[in-house]
């Protein structure tokens, strides 16, 4: 698979809630940065598997849909509508993905 491919895996699995298939695409220390400033959300695929369970299977559980994503080497950036399924509450967020041997090594947020 190609890190396209692999990215939107992984949304896939992650809207269906499969936490081991969703964290399968993501290395075991994945950072989450949120832009402009580089703040770190978290570090590690344990912290990441924590914040997952907090939302799958709750109503505070947010649906993905993917409105573009845009490859260039190593590099996935992607535009992507949240809604969470209790409310339908919509948020819009661009993610950039860094793959490196077919996983998910870092993710750069920048959210409205």
């Amino acid at each position: 698979m190609n890190s396209k491919e692999i990215v939107l895996k992984q949304i896939e699995e992650y809207n269906n809630q499969d936490i081991d298939k969703c964290l399968g695409y993501c290395d075991d220390e994945i950072e989450v940065l949120l832009l402009p400033n580089n703040e770190s959300l978290f570090k590690g695929k344990n912290i990441l598997q924590g914040h997952l369970e907090s939302s799958f299977g709750t109503e505070l559980f947010e649906e993905v849909e993917v409105l573009e994503a845009i490859a260039l080497g190593d590099y996935v950036t992607t535009i992507e509508r949240k809604t969470k399924i209790s409310t339908g509450e919509k948020r819009t967020l661009l993610i950039i993905y860094l793959v490196k041997g077919s996983l998910i090594k870092t993710m750069w947020a920048a959210r409205n």
